[in-house]
C-alpha cells in the first residue's frame, strides 16, 4: 500500500479549478482568448493526476479501508463534525470511474469545445465538478457529503447554462438547480432526524453503522424505528432529486441544453450516480426500513418503465439518451430497494462506460452534422463516420444487455435479485424484463435512424460530414472497450468475483439479512437475451423498412409532446410552485398589512395614553386645586358610604 495522502485526490482538480479560473479571468478582456493548447493540457492534467492517485491508493488497500481526519470543522456544544475522508471498497470503485471517465470526457472536450470563447472557463467548471464529486464520495460523514452534494448541484447549473446567451439554456440550468434544491431539503431534514436520534456523532458513517449494530444487538430498534424511517424517506427524497427519479426527474431531459460533454459527465460519472451511492453508503440503515425499501423499489420500477416508454417518442438524439439514463437509474434504485446494493453499484459502474460512450458518440455525430440533433435528419452515417458508429454500436449492445457486453452482466444480476427478493419479486421481475424489451426498441431505433439507411439531411450538409478529431475519438474508443469488458469484473460463471469481493466488506452487513432463493442464472441470462433480441426485432420491423417521418418544426412525432416531463412539471406547478407563490403573497401582502395595521394601532394607543397622562401633569394652580378638592370629595363620599370605616 502506498503512503500517498488521501487529500491529494480532491486537491488536484481543485488546483486545476483555481488555475483555469484565473486564466479565464485574465483572458476575458483579450480578443484572442487563452492558448487552447495550454488550457487543454492543464484541464486534462489534474483529473489524470487524481485518477493516478486513486489507482496508487487502491493498489494494496487494506480490507478495512483507509481513514483520514484532516481537521475539526464544527465544534459547538452538542454538535461536532470533522473534515475526514474514507477510502474503502465502495469509494474506491466510485472514484476509479469518476476520475477515470472524467479524465476521458475532459480530453474529449478539448476537441468539442475548440474555438469557444469560454474555453478556459468551461474547463474550470469541469475540474470544479470533479472536485465536488470526489468530496461527495470520499467524505466520511453526511455533512461533508452534503457539501460535495451541493457542489455538484452548483456545477451542473454552471455547465448546463454554459452557453448563457440562449434563454432556453438558462431556463434549463435554473430548472436543474431549483428541482435539486427541493430534493436537498429532504437530505437536510434527514440529517436532522438522525441527529435527533443519536447526536451529531451519528452523522459519521462508521458511527452510524455502529449505532445501528448497537440497536440490533440490544433489541431497541422498534423504539426509534419511526424516526429512522422518516430519516430514510427524507434521504430518499434527496436521492430522487440528484438521480432524477419520480417525481423530481424533470430537470434531467432539459439538462441536454448544455454542451454534450457536460451531458456525458452528468449522466455517466458524476451527478446522477450520487443518489445511488448514498443509498449504498447508508445501506445498513435502509436495511432496517422495509417500508422505505418498498417505496424505493416501486419508485425505481415506475421510473424505469415510464422513462423507457418516453424514450420511444424522442427524436432528439440526446433526449433519447437522457431518458435512457433515467430508466437505467430506475434499475439501480430497484436493486437498492431489495437490498441488492452491490448489484446496484455494479450497474452504476458498467453504465458509466456505455452511457459515456453513447453521449460522446452522440456529440461526435452532432459535431459531424454541424449541430443537427434530430435523428430524422440523419441516416447512413455508418459509411461516413465508421469509428463513431462502431463506438455507439458497441455501447448500444451494452445498454440492451446483449450477451458478452457490460450491461448483460449487471442488468441480468439486478433482474435476478428482483425475482428472488420476496413475494412481489416475480412482479418486479416481469416489469423489469418488459422495460428491457422497450429499452432495446428505442435504442435500436436510435442506431437505425442515425447510422443505417440513406442520409436524410440536405445535400449541402452531407458534403461536410466528417469523422471527429483524434482528441474526441480516443476517449470514445477507450470507453467503448469498457462498454464491452467492464462487466467481466463480476462474472460468477467465469469465476470473476473481483467486484463482489471488493464491495463485500462495506455492503455485506446491509445485505446479510436478505435471504435469496437459489436460482439458475442461465435462465435469467437467456430471458434477458431474448428481451434484447425481441426489442431489436421490433425496432427493425418498425423503423427498418418504413419511411422515416419528415422532420417539420417540432422534433416530436405528430400527436405526441416531445417533453414527456410535462405531466410532472404540471404536478410541480400545482403542488409546489403555486402553493409557495400563494404563501409568499400571503406573507408579502396579508401578513405585512396586518403587521403594519397592528403597529399603527399600538402606536396610536400609546400616543393617546401618553397625551392623556400628560394632560394631568399641568402647572396651573387653579386646575391643581380643583383636582385636589375633587379628590377630597371622592374620599369623603367613600367614607360615608362605608359607614364611617375604611
Amino acid at each position: 500500500m502506498t503512503n500517498l495522502p488521501l487529500w491529494l485526490i480532491p486537491l488536484f482538480p481543485l488546483v486545476g479549478t483555481v488555475l483555469l479560473g484565473a486564466i479565464a479571468v485574465i483572458s476575458s478582456g483579450s480578443k484572442k482568448g487563452p492558448a487552447e493548447g495550454i488550457v487543454g493540457f492543464l484541464a486534462v492534467l489534474f483529473p489524470v493526476l487524481a485518477f493516478a492517485s486513486v489507482v496508487l491508493l487502491a493498489w494494496g488497500m487494506p480490507v478495512e479501508g483507509i481513514r483520514l481526519t484532516l481537521c475539526n470543522w464544527i465544534d459547538i456544544p452538542l454538535f461536532k463534525v470533522d473534515i475526514g475522508f474514507l477510502f474503502d471498497g465502495l469509494s474506491r470503485i466510485m472514484l476509479l470511474f469518476v476520475t477515470g471517465i472524467g479524465s476521458l470526457i475532459t480530453l474529449y472536450s478539448i476537441g468539442y469545445m475548440h474555438g469557444d470563447r469560454g474555453f478556459a472557463r468551461f474547463f474550470a467548471y469541469i475540474n470544479l465538478f470533479l472536485f465536488s464529486m470526489i468530496v461527495l464520495v470520499l467524505s466520511d460523514n453526511l455533512l461533508l457529503t452534503f457539501l460535495g452534494w451541493e457542489g455538484v448541484g452548483l456545477c451542473s447549473y454552471l455547465l448546463i447554462g454554459f452557453w448563457n446567451k440562449d434563454l432556453k439554456n438558462c431556463q434549463a440550468a435554473n430548472k436543474a438547480f431549483i428541482v435539486n434544491r427541493v430534493g436537498d431539503i429532504g437530505f437536510l431534514l434527514g440529517m436532522l432526524c438522525l441527529v435527533t436520534v443519536g447526536g451529531s456523532e451519528i452523522l459519521n458513517y462508521d458511527s452510524l453503522n455502529a449505532f445501528i449494530q448497537m440497536l440490533i444487538a440490544g433489541g431497541h430498534v422498534e423504539i426509534v424505528l419511526p424516526l429512522l424511517s422518516l430519516a430514510g424517506l427524507l434521504f430518499f427524497i434527496g436521492c430522487t432529486g440528484k438521480s432524477a427519479q419520480i417525481p423530481l426527474l424533470t430537470w434531467l431531459p432539459d439538462a441536454m441544453a448544455g454542451p454534450t460533454p457536460v451531458s456525458a459527465l452528468i449522466h455517466a460519472a458524476t451527478m446522477v450516480t450520487s443518489g445511488v451511492y448514498l443509498l449504498a453508503r447508508m445501506g445498513e440503515l435502509f436495511s432496517l426500513l422495509p417500508v422505505v425499501l418498498l417505496i424505493i423499489t416501486l419508485i425505481g420500477l415506475a421510473t424505469a418503465f415510464w422513462a423507457a416508454v418516453a424514450g420511444l417518442f424522442q427524436n432528439d438524439i440526446k433526449k433519447v439518451l437522457a431518458y435512457s439514463t433515467i430508466s437505467q437509474l430506475g434499475y439501480m434504485f430497484m436493486a437498492a430497494g431489495v437490498c441488492a446494493f452491490d448489484a446496484s453499484i455494479f450497474h452504476v459502474f458498467t453504465h458509466a462506460f456505455f452511457k459515456a460512450a453513447l453521449f460522446l458518440g452522440a456529440g461526435a455525430v452532432i459535431h459531424a452534422l454541424a449541430g443537427e440533433q434530430d435523428m430524422r435528419k440523419m441516416g447512413g452515417l455508418l459509411r461516413k463516420t465508421p469509428v463513431t458508429a462502431c463506438v455507439m454500436i458497441f455501447a448500444f449492445f451494452a445498454i440492451i444487455g446483449f450477451p458478452g457486453f457490460a450491461g448483460f452482466w449487471s442488468k441480468d444480476l439486478i433482474l435476478e435479485r428482483l425475482y428472488t427478493s420476496g413475494s412481489l419479486g416475480p412482479v418486479f421481475y416481469g416489469i423489469g424484463l418488459l422495460t428491457a424489451v422497450i429499452t432495446a426498441v428505442y435504442m435500436s431505433r436510435l442506431i437505425i435512424l442515425t447510422f443505417f439507411g440513406s442520409y436524410r439531411g440536405s445535400k449541402e450538409s452531407e458534403e461536410h460530414i466528417h469523422e471527429a478529431p483524434a482528441s474526441m475519438l480516443i476517449p470514445m474508443v477507450v470507453l467503448s472497450i469498457g462498454a464491452i469488458f467492464a462487466g467481466y469484473f463480476w462474472a460468477d460463471s467465469l469465476g470473476m468475483t473481483m467486484f463482489k469481493d471488493s464491495l463485500a466488506p462495506v455492503l455485506g452487513a446491509a445485505q446479510s439479512g436478505v435471504a435469496h432463493m437459489h436460482v439458475n442464472p442461465v435462465i435469467f441470462a437467456g430471458l434477458g437475451t431474448l428481451a434484447a433480441l425481441l426489442g431489436m426485432f421490433i425496432a427493425l420491423k418498425v423503423y427498418g423498412s418504413s419511411r422515416v417521418p419528415e422532420a417539420k418544426g417540432s422534433s416530436a412525432p405528430e400527436g405526441f409532446k416531445a417533453d414527456w416531463t410535462f405531466f410532472f412539471d404540471t404536478i410541480h406547478k400545482f403542488c409546489g410552485i403555486i402553493p409557495v407563490a400563494v404563501l409568499a403573497w400571503i406573507a408579502d401582502v396579508v401578513v405585512e398589512k396586518i403587521l403594519q395595521a397592528a403597529q399603527w394601532m399600538v402606536g396610536a394607543i400609546a400616543e393617546i395614553l401618553g397625551d392623556g397622562a400628560a394632560a394631568f401633569q399641568v402647572r396651573k394652580v387653579r386646575l391643581q386645586l380643583a383636582l385636589s378638592v375633587a379628590g377630597v370629595a371622592i374620599l369623603v363620599a367613600v367614607v360615608l358610604l362605608t359607614g364611617g370605616s375604611i
